[in-house]
């Protein structure tokens, strides 16, 4: 029998649990935060009229088949003080409509190259990997990252193992990234891993990807997370070797989003908006955690999160934001409705009076 897409969904989307938890400023789901910088940098490039709807002029000319490069160059220069690889190992690059394009076809070009594919994640990684694999009828094993030394004896021979850094587990840099993937390409060389960047940019303290091990054959990038572009649908794959699946999109590509990607890079820096808001996430952690009755509760590595020791988790609501692993478990909660209010209620007219007469119903926010 197939389970309808519903019945996938995790337990924090049910009503009541989304409700109780947006009345006190918080969800389950990670949502992007829209800043105003996200709308400064789409109002200048809508503005300009002349610019703009030259990108879509003449078509025949095929200019707008480079129109992505820029966006590609742009990024390898906006991330190298966090990403280290050398640019020229990963010549082919391609625009997708966010991370999970990219994503979803490197995994049915997996399986169509593979005679007994399968999909390896952490236990708690990021939704769409797990949810992806199965649409392509993909066996997707979860592992404990504690005990990541154990993945070797679990793994089956040519399995795709995919992780996020920063983790979408926890929302925190994993220390441990540089030397799980040595370790895999130590004993396990058959075993390739792709990277999801999707929240480089999202956090304020410095930290470094190393991405020149020769077991990571492609990475996924995305600004939905750290400029507030989930609707936007501007991402990419950078690879080693030509992706056959992906090679359309240097067509069929969004040339407004890669703009407007491309225009927020050269405005702020990897480490600026991230650092700009913090103190907005600490206050949103105190509020949304007084707010459920989580001391405990604050902000994650990634700008968006807030987490919490696992026996914060007192009530069924909060049971179902757990993430990871029993042996590493924590609170993990998108902090963005209450972000966005903090930083300027008129970017949130529907929630952020509700969400103002919730505070101060139940005292919180003083």
């Amino acid at each position: 029998m197939s389970i309808s897409v519903n019945q996938q969904l995790p337990d924090y989307a049910a009503p009541d649990a989304k409700s109780a938890l947006l009345a006190a400023g918080a969800t389950g789901t990670i949502y992007s935060l829209v800043m105003p910088e996200s709308e400064a940098a789409l109002a200048a490039l809508v503005d300009d009229k002349a610019s703009l709807f030259d990108r879509y002029r003449e078509p025949w000319t095929q200019k707008q088949d480079a129109l992505h490069e820029a966006y590609f160059e742009t990024w390898i220069e906006w991330a190298a003080p966090i990403v280290r690889f050398a640019a020229e190992d990963f010549p082919f690059r391609y625009p997708t409509a966010g991370a999970s394009e990219g994503i979803f076809k490197l995994m049915a070009e997996y399986r169509a190259q593979t005679e007994a594919p399968s999909i390896h994640i952490f236990d708690g990684e990021y939704e769409g990997f797990p949810a992806y694999a199965e649409a392509l009828g993909l066996r997707c094993l979860r592992h404990d990252r504690a005990r990541w030394e154990d993945v070797v004896e679990r793994i089956e021979q040519g399995g795709l193992f995919w992780i996020s850094q920063p983790s979408a587990i926890d929302g925190q840099v994993w220390d441990q990234f540089d030397a799980f993937v040595a370790f895999l390409a130590n004993k396990r060389p058959d075993v390739a891993i792709i990277p999801d960047l999707t929240y480089v940019g999202s956090v304020a303290r410095a930290f470094e990807v190393a991405l020149d091990a020769t077991n990571i054959p492609a990475f996924v990038i995305s600004h939905s997370k750290p400029f507030g572009g989930y609707y936007h649908r501007v991402g990419g794959v950078f690879s080693r070797t030509e992706r056959p699946s992906l090679f359309g999109n240097k067509w069929f590509k969004n040339l407004l989003s890669l703009a407007w990607g491309t225009e927020l890079m050269r405005r702020h820096a990897v480490f600026d908006l991230p650092r700009r808001y913090r103190e907005v996430q600490e206050d949103a952690a105190r509020r949304v955690g007084a707010a459920l009755g989580i001391d405990a509760l604050h902000g994650a590595d990634v700008l968006l999160m807030g987490i919490a020791p696992p026996d914060s988790a007192t009530t069924d609501v909060l049971r179902t934001v757990l993430r990871g692993s029993p042996s590493e478990q924590v609170v993990r909660l998108c902090l963005t409705p209450a972000m966005t209010a903090l930083i300027d209620p008129a970017l949130a007219e529907q929630t952020a009076p509700r969400l103002a007469a919730s505070w101060q119903q139940m005292g919180v926010g003083r």
